[in-house]
């Protein structure tokens, strides 16, 4: 399932609710000529790899990628989870993923037993 993320693409469906960015958004493409330009916010990020290890009692994510949002991991982890236990398909996965939409997604995952393992530069 994890599979499915790996690429380059909009992950607006797994980013952190902002309801201000939309106003930004739009304020950064309606800059008049001789404006300092500001850079439009994008969601879009490469996964170069995305998968689920067992090892003993625990079940391990890794993720490598360009970049993350804010909670981008942890609305994927929650995603994942309702795969897991049924409430999901796998199929549906590339449908929220597409949606661009938060509210396709699964719940933030507690932060709790997460970890960030490194940065590579």
């Amino acid at each position: 399932m994890s599979e499915h993320i790996v690429g380059r693409h909009d992950f607006t469906s797994f980013a952190a609710s902002d309801p201000d960015r939309s106003t930004r958004i739009a304020d950064a493409e309606t800059q008049g000529p001789g404006a300092a330009k500001t850079t439009v916010p994008s969601n879009v990020r490469t996964v170069h790899s995305s998968q689920w290890m067992r090892t003993n009692e625990e079940l391990i994510y890794e993720i490598r990628g360009d970049g993350f949002l804010h909670h981008m991991v942890r609305n994927l982890i929650g995603t994942f989870l309702l795969v897991g236990k049924g409430t999901l398909k796998i199929a549906d996965v590339p449908a929220i993923l597409q949606a661009r939409d938060r509210t396709a997604a699964g719940p933030t995952a507690a932060a709790c037993g997460l970890y960030l393992v490194s940065v590579e530069y």
